[in-house]
């Protein structure tokens, strides 16, 4: 076969010899790219993509560990307000107490406070009802102590009227959200 190959060779001119040789040559270079350096090419591409993935997750750790810190100080602060409910009762009795502590610190005057009804309340919350008398800043300054209380206080209903003594007879209900 060799000698075939030879003797068809010699008959090739200069011209024809150098056109096999270089698309031979082009064709050996196709079928080199084609089995070798495409795969390593294809392989080194999905490595790149890989490495930039790992460097954008290290990238959002490093940012996340950085501002851990700052996240757990920002939990310390509303870490009062996330601790589970006790018994109905001693809620009960806690919201009673921090309400007539707000409403002695507002100045306010207490005429009634009193829990509400609470048979067959299944909706997670504790109310109470106070009944007073006070000076508008009065007013505020307790709708603001309540608003601040570590313990999920709301007003639900608020009823304002002008008493004879041009004072302020209000009626708040106040509840407090129990988490379980």
């Amino acid at each position: 076969m060799t000698s075939m190959v030879k003797a068809w060779w010699r008959k090739l001119g200069k011209r024809q010899q150098l056109v096999v040789m270089v698309v031979g040559g082009a064709l050996l270079f196709w079928v080199l790219d084609l089995v070798t350096l495409r795969p390593l090419r294809r392989r080194l591409h999905r490595l790149h993509e890989e490495v930039r993935q790992a460097e954008q997750r290290l990238t959002d750790g490093v940012i996340a560990n950085e501002q851990a810190d700052a996240v757990d100080r920002a939990f310390e602060a509303y870490a009062s307000y996330a601790k589970p409910a006790g018994a109905a009762q001693s809620e009960l009795a806690g919201v009673l107490s921090e309400v007539e502590a707000a409403v002695r610190q507002s100045g306010m005057i207490l005429l009634n406070l009193k829990p509400l009804s609470q048979r067959g309340d299944t909706s997670g919350t504790i109310s109470v009802t106070i009944d007073g008398e006070a000076t508008p800043s009065q007013l505020v300054r307790l709708l603001d102590q309540l608003q601040r209380s570590p313990r999920l206080l709301k007003v639900d209903e608020l009823t304002v009227r002008v008493s004879e003594a041009q004072t302020l007879r209000t009626s708040l209900v106040i509840s407090r959200l129990l988490l379980k």
